[in-house]
This record gives structure tokens, sequence and C-alpha cells, in this order.
């Protein structure tokens, strides 16, 4: 694109002087034959969605010694906006050479596109495609495609050809179906028991749509389900979920919208229900389901001598009451034991205190397991990782065993932020923010080594 605008006086100087290169004769060429020559933009038409490309070209046809142009070519710039603009084959269909450019105003929305042939030749006969122009849909609304046009032929000096302009429109539509809700009764079945899933959908887009409904169950598909809605209408649709052959545990029920043609904003196509659902086993079946190191799940290091919270999540899948303990590990040695009562089809959080202080230097796997009360076989076989945490020098944040600049980069990558979002291992001290008590913990051990 050149951003310098040729208007058409200074077209016409262009073509006279392409008329007299080389042999300094000039070509007389034919005026134009009877007929209409007119100009067009193709497709008259256009229905597209916001955010979509598309393209429009500019026709000629019944023209006679079609030497140069210029089109301009006017828009609602609110709606439309230009991504570029190329030649079309007409003017160079017999092997001419020409040369090409356009002035792109993206605020009034208009494009000034020009051609002209090189040299002293005559122009071009017929009909065919002037100029490609691409547009994107950038809001829903309708926009006129206003055409005007120039058509300069071979003689000298050049003369204007009459013709005949159509112009042309575009209708912009805003795409977007959402699932609004997702409800599950009940959320606790044994297997073969029927769950009932309601979704509610909304055509939030500017015209009718049709599009399928899925519901899952964790990554299996309970049913599917299409839909019409026009703008602005909402629907539920009803699901049942027959739980026979899945195994006792906790289910994520969901549904998804397919994409409709032109659909940019997919996010809202996805909508979890706000209850798991959980399928219980017919006897007895407690299972530890999550381990974390206090609130900062993910953190791999901690300093020698300071403490640090494992919190143990268990949930009774069975159809007792359940009494039972729960043990939590560093490797094999059994950091703590404590009782808990669960009702059938509820989970808790145990937590559990350890103080690295005794701890040698060295990687730790944390587990936890429970054990029911004594005369009850437990169907759940634990126990559950968590993972390994590294006890190490105080401010040694990235475990690699010395404490360096390399731990205070750490720290000011994450300066002041609170854990989440910040890295646990950042926190030196544990207190739930990154700042300069933990850069005094790196002081406090500055250079050391693990031995």
């Amino acid at each position: 694109m050149r951003k310098t605008f040729f208007d058409v006086s200074l077209l016409r100087l262009l073509l006279s002087l392409f008329l007299v290169i080389g042999s300094g004769l000039f070509l007389i060429a034919p005026s134009n034959e009877a007929g209409t020559t007119t100009v067009s933009v193709f497709p008259s038409s256009v229905t597209t969605n916001v955010g979509q490309n598309f393209s429009i070209n500019v026709n000629i046809t019944g023209v006679s010694d079609l030497y140069g142009w210029e089109v301009k070519l006017n828009w609602t710039a609110t709606i439309l906006e230009v991504v570029n603009a190329t030649e079309g084959p007409f003017l160079e269909s017999d092997g001419n050479s020409t040369f090409f450019y356009y002035d792109l105003n993206t605020t009034a929305g208009q494009i000034a596109v020009e051609c002209t042939r090189v040299g002293n030749v005559p122009g071009a006969y017929g009909s065919g495609v002037l100029a490609t122009i691409k547009f994107n849909a950038q809001s829903s609304g309708q926009s006129p495609l206003n055409l005007n046009a120039t058509l300069l032929n071979s003689q000298d000096p050049p003369e204007a050809i009459p013709c005949q302009l159509t112009g042309g429109k575009v209708y912009s539509s805003f795409t977007d179906i959402a699932v609004t809700s997702v409800n599950v009764l009940p959320i606790i079945v044994l297997p073969g028991n029927p769950v009932h899933v309601n979704a509610t959908v909304q055509n939030l887009g500017g015209s009718a749509e049709t599009f399928n409904v899925t519901t899952y169950a964790n990554s299996h598909v309970i049913g599917v389900q299409k839909v019409a809605l026009n703008s602005g209408y909402s629907q539920t649709l009803f699901f049942t979920w027959n739980t026979t052959g899945y195994s006792q545990g906790d289910y994520n029920v969901s549904a998804v919208a397919s994409t409709v043609p032109g659909e940019t904003n997919t996010t809202n196509n996805v909508k979890a229900a706000a209850n798991i659902v959980t399928i219980l086993y017919n006897g007895h079946d407690i299972a530890v389901t999550r381990v974390d190191t206090a609130k900062d799940s993910g953190r791999t290091v901690i300093g020698k001598g300071f403490s640090t919270n494992i919190t143990v999540t268990v949930k009774n899948y069975g159809t007792y009451n359940e009494s039972f303990t729960t043990t939590a590990y560093l490797n094999t040695t059994a950091l703590q034991t404590k009782t808990a009562t669960l009702e059938s089809g509820v989970a808790t959080t145990i937590t559990f205190t350890w103080n690295t202080s005794g701890f040698t230097y060295g990687n730790y796997k944390i587990s936890a397991n429970v054990t029911l009360a004594p005369g009850r076989t437990n169907h759940w076989t634990g126990p559950f990782t968590y993972g390994t945490v590294k006890v190490t020098i105080p401010g040694d944040v990235n475990g690699d065993g010395v404490v360096n600049i390399l731990d205070v980069g750490v720290i000011a990558e994450y300066w002041l932020q609170t854990v989440p979002p910040g890295p646990p291992n950042a926190d030196v001290n544990g207190d739930g923010i990154i700042n300069i008590l933990d850069v005094g913990v790196i002081a406090a051990h500055w250079l050391q080594t693990l031995p």
C-alpha cells in the first residue's frame, strides 16, 4: 500500500507519459464502441459475521480500450475494515505490464484503488476483475459499499470512458451461543441410578442458529440434542444420565454447545455444573483424594527449621457412615495419625503440621492413607502421594543446594505477590507473601551450601 494519494489528474499525466515511452509515437486506439460499460461490486450483497474476513471483487464488463482506472469505495467505518487490496487480472490479462497502488483511509471508511498499463500499448477489451478487496467485519449492522470509478483509454490525451456503477451492501451479524446453566439431581447415587441433567442455552447473537448441545460426565458423553434458537431466545434441555457401568468416584458434569459459523467467542459455549456427582460403592469405601502442603500446593523445597502444613482430603464413597484414622507419611515414616468420622458421600480435610527442625537434609515423599475401624474392610487401597519436598538450607529457593543470587532473582521476579498465585518456594518463611522477610532469610544464610 502506498501512502501517497494519486488523484485523477495525476493518473492522466502518468497515462500520457506511459504512452510516449519507447518509440515516442502515440498509439491511437479506437473509441469505446457503442454499448454500456459497467463497473460493479461482486457479489452485490454479502452476509457475514463479526470477526470474519470476506472479499469482494470490483468487476468491469463491456469495456473497450481501457488503459487506466481509478476506483473509490466507501463503507461504514464502524462496521467494516479493509485488510488489503490486490490487483485483478483484467488489465494485465494479455501480458502487458501494469502499475497498481491503493490509498486507505480507515477513519473515513474509504479506499482509492488505481491501476494503469505501462508503455505505448493499447488498452484492454472485454470484461473481468479490476481489483479484489478483503474486509473484516468489526461490528454488527448494515454497511453500503458505495462505488465511484474513472476509466481512461489509451488515446493522447487520454479520454474518459463512460460507465455505469453498481455498488453493494454488507450485512454483518454478531454470532454467539452460550450455555448459561447446568444443574444435576441427585448429586449422590449408587451405580445404575439415573441422574437428571438440565442444561440451559441461549442465542446471544443477532441471527437464528442451529447447533448441538452435548452433555458429559467427565469425558463420557451423556447425550446430544439439536437446538434451533432465534436471536435472544433461550431453551432448557433435559438429559438423563444412566450411571450403569460407572465406577465409584466424583464426576464433573458439563454441557458444550457446538460452535456456529462465524462465532468467535467460544468461552461461553462450555459450562460445568456447580455440584459434582458422586457415585457410591455399595459397601465400605473411604479414600484419600488429595494431599497438599499447606495452602500453597506446589511447594517442592522448604528450609530446615521451618514448618509447613500437610492437608489431606478424605471422602467417603461407601454407603456406610465411617470412623477411620488418617496417617500422613514422610517417605515411609508416619508423621502423625488422626481419627475422624464421615457420613456417606461426604468429604473432609485433615491437617498435619510438619516441623522440619529434626529432619536431615534431603528429599521426602509426602503421602497419606486411611484405615477403617476394626472389623471393616475398605474397598479403597492407598496411599495417595503428593510428591517430593526437599528439606534444604533456608533461602535455597530453587533447591540447587546453595543460597546465592539465583535465589534472590526468584524473589525479585515475584516481589510482593501473595501465595498463591506466587510460587510457594519463593515464600521462604511460609507467611503467604513474598517480601523483605524472605530476603532476610536469604541474607542470613548467604552462600551457604548443603554439606
